[in-house]
């Protein structure tokens, strides 16, 4: 979710086999959550097949063919029940994009609590002598929507995200 791989294979692969070769390749054993979502030849997200062959599915007939790693379901209990940290870095990747993408709708004041945790994860505890004003001013951690809802500068935005990124004291990334 937050790389480009690039695989070869032949026209008999199934979904499955190339699904498990994604997962082989970045080393994801919890695979039940996940499934790899191409664009159809009528411009609809559609979820891989794995018992059929990859090129006998409605796979928009590009150079390269496109596919994304996705979750495709969610644990009752994410801290208990995801194992992996890869698994938990992936499902934290896709809901900040499915919130970032404004696929999800997230309100203003959990939009900032949600970018804190993400500050978190990305930088660890803060330290205010090695953080400087302005170290989030290259990360995207607010949709747009949020933005121009509120009418905040991007340093007021970053000064409510560190408020809340200093309460995370001693939490693991």
């Amino acid at each position: 979710m937050d790389a480009e791989l690039e695989f070869s294979f032949h026209p008999n692969t199934t979904g499955k086999q190339l699904f498990d070769q994604v997962a082989r390749t970045i080393g994801l054993r919890e695979i039940w959550y996940f499934g790899l979502q191409f664009v159809d030849a009528k411009g609809f997200m559609t979820w891989l097949n794995y018992d059929k062959k990859v090129m006998a599915q409605d796979v928009k007939k590009e150079i390269p063919l496109q596919f994304k790693l996705r979750v495709k379901f969610y644990p009752e209990d994410v801290s208990e029940e995801l194992i992996q940290d890869v698994t938990r870095r992936l499902f934290f990747l896709q809901g900040k994009e499915d919130v970032l993408g404004e696929e999800v709708y997230c309100p203003p004041e959990s939009a900032v609590l949600l970018a804190s945790y993400a500050v978190q994860a990305k930088y660890g505890e803060q330290d205010k002598s090695a953080f400087q004003p302005g170290y989030l001013s290259n990360e995207k951690l607010l949709a747009r929507r949020v933005l121009e809802q509120h009418k905040l500068t991007k340093q007021q935005w970053e000064e409510r995200i560190q408020v809340w990124h200093q309460e995370h004291r001693s939490m693991l990334k």
